[in-house]
């Protein structure tokens, strides 16, 4: 396998191609994170020790220039080491300024807590602006969004290029979408999936894996530790135990949807390209004329380096893609890699091989 301009990385275990300049990207941008990362530690550490360090009749004016140091000196730094170079939104200083503000809140004594909290008095209408904001774009988001899905519908990505694209492609957004595609996937399950291209053929990826009964057995336990937790804790404390069951619910929703997700995107022939994905986890589009080669494999089949292992399961595999150039593999919580080969489990596995071939 050929691995022009390309350097490796480890991921679960597993070793894959990354190109030489998405590697010099992103070392460089975290780089910046780092620096700014290394500011903040130093400015907390010496703090935190002048704080302790000084006499009692000193120690109020001590944390009032820690207090400054944190609200003030780390934001300015990280604007001309994170905010400026990468041309990242420069709205995003008020969420730095409001994490500032928490961690000042958390570690410095009640006199500092009083000026914290009338600065936060002043940043309110400034938060409410960049609300407003975000919900003025809620249109041009979903005019964004059902232009995607026309040309190519997949909810799970389309949602979060859409919103990356109106508000930028920020870590923030990423989550925020990300999140929001988990609440539509779980909190709706039982929408059907819009059908797409007519012409399209759709083959599941989870009934031979026996995903759907391990699906079921996990919702169960959930279902289980969520009831006896909350009440367990119901007897040492009422604030306790509903913290953790809405903390449980959540992850419960994940779980729903991560499987309704699975079920609503199969693996999808289009005209001219394929579409492989397993939910939300990650997804490939790919171009026909660079499949190099599709086989069927055995469950006792064992990847090669620069191999994307894409089943449900990790244990349960039975088609090999190998292209003739790499594709990318997109992930809705992780960076993009690109690889030469993909193997996971699709169901029909016969019939889809037969109607890739005949596209």
């Amino acid at each position: 396998m050929e691995h022009s301009a390309c350097t490796f990385i480890i991921t679960f275990g597993s070793v894959e191609p990354l190109p030489v300049f998405m590697i010099t990207s992103t070392l460089s941008v975290s780089k910046n994170y780092l620096y700014a990362a290394f500011i903040a530690i130093i400015i907390l550490i010496i703090g935190l020790f002048l704080l302790h360090a000084a006499a009692p009749v000193k120690r109020d004016l001590v944390a009032t220039g820690f207090l400054v140091d944190i609200v003030v000196t780390f934001p300015v730094v990280f604007y001309f080491l994170v905010i400026r170079p990468l041309r990242i939104k420069k709205w995003k200083m008020v969420l730095v300024f409001t994490c500032c503000c928490g961690v000042a809140y958390c570690i410095l004594p009640a006199h500092q807590q009083y000026y914290i909290i009338q600065l936060r008095k002043l940043t309110v209408g400034l938060e409410l602006g960049v609300l407003i904001y975000a919900l003025s774009k809620i249109k041009k988001i979903r005019s964004v969004y059902y232009q995607l899905q026309a040309d190519f519908p997949d909810t799970a990505y389309n949602l979060q290029k859409s919103m990356m694209q109106i508000l930028g492609g920020g870590v923030a957004v990423k989550v925020l979408a990300s999140e929001l595609t988990i609440l539509n996937f779980g909190l709706f399950w039982w929408r059907k999936s819009k059908a797409g291209q007519a012409s399209a053929k759709r083959f599941s990826v989870y009934k031979e894996s026996g995903y759907a009964a391990f699906f079921g057995v996990l919702l169960t336990v959930c279902f289980i530790e969520l009831v006896a937790f909350h009440l367990a804790l119901m007897h040492y404390s009422n604030t306790a135990a509903i913290v953790l069951t809405v903390l449980s619910a959540y992850g419960t929703l994940f779980i729903i949807g991560d499987f309704s997700a699975i079920v609503k995107s199969p693996v999808t022939i289009l005209d001219g390209r394929l579409l492989l994905r397993t939910g939300l986890r990650w997804r490939a589009v790919i171009d026909n004329t660079n499949i190099a080669s599709v086989e069927k494999v055995k469950d006792s089949f064992q990847p090669g380096d620069g191999c994307f292992k894409g089943g449900v399961m990790k244990s349960s595999i039975n088609i090999l893609f190998t292209f003739k150039n790499p594709v990318t593999i997109e992930r809705l919580y992780r960076k993009p890699i690109m690889v030469k080969q993909i193997v996971m489990c699709v169901d029909e596995a016969d019939a889809f091989i037969d109607r890739l071939v005949c596209s």
